[in-house]
């Protein structure tokens, strides 16, 4: 945890807060914070700050918050992730939050399995509390948006580009015809493709890339889903970080 989040009905008008469960037990155990500790501190979409360790018992703890700084820079890429297994998705919703995607957009592909679309992982309430462990480990505080659509072709026909306008849009799938991710334009969003474990259909592949998918790749070999995010996630924040030399 390199930031503690709290939801902002969580902090009373005074700044105070008392905190129960995992997060507590994280500050008691990990960090071993005393009454007056400061650690560094969000509130979930606003901003960053501090927490001072008020007091601490058995299955709580109290902190005056001070959110005092601005939000760091909202995200503003796209990952569409075909639902993969249930653990690997609580991986994903990890690593997209800590990448800064701004919008997750799970889609059923062919080799989905149906099981997936109802597991617990799916719920709402699991995949935000996902969510905000990938921001807790990156330090951010802009919850990303989720989307679920649970047809592929409606999805990519009707609704899509209205969804990626914009967006320069890379399609993962490993063969012949692929390349290495393009240079993002300046300040343009990227939208990312990844299929599920057994990777996307030649339909599917044709399809969006009618819609202006470039297939790139991560390198010459398969990669499990999770894996192959955090690869092209960093290759694309790399390709649009500012050069030093500008």
């Amino acid at each position: 945890m390199n930031l503690l989040l709290l939801e902002a009905g969580e902090v009373g008008p005074d700044g105070v807060a008392v905190l129960r469960g995992r997060r507590a037990r994280h500050l008691q155990e990990v960090l071993q914070s005393q009454p007056g500790h400061l650690v560094r501190a969000g509130v979930v979409d606003g901003g960053i700050g501090t927490a001072e360790v008020l007091g601490s018992s058995a299955d709580a703890i109290t902190l005056r918050c001070r959110f005092d700084q601005p939000a760091p820079p909202a995200g503003t890429d796209t990952l569409l992730l075909a639902v993969p297994r249930p653990k690997v998705l609580r991986r994903c919703a990890e690593d997209a939050a800590a990448l800064g995607f701004a919008r997750l957009i799970l889609f059923r592909a062919w080799h989905t399995d149906r099981s997936h679309l109802l597991a617990e992982a799916m719920t709402p309430a699991c995949l935000r509390a996902h969510l905000l462990l990938g921001m807790e480990l990156s330090a951010r505080t802009r919850l990303p948006e989720v989307l679920v659509e649970p047809l592929f072709k409606p999805f990519v026909e009707d609704r899509l580009d209205a969804l990626l306008a914009g967006h320069q849009r890379w399609l993962a799938h490993p063969g012949p015809d692929a390349g290495p991710p393009p240079p993002a334009g300046a300040g343009q969003p990227v939208a990312l493709a990844l299929g599920p474990e057994r990777g996307f259909t030649p339909y599917e592949i044709e399809a969006l890339r009618a819609r202006g998918f470039a297939v790139v790749t991560a390198g010459p070999h398969p990669l499990r889903v999770h894996t192959a995010l955090c690869v092209l996630g960093g290759q694309l924040l790399l390709r649009q970080a500012p050069r030093r030399d500008q």
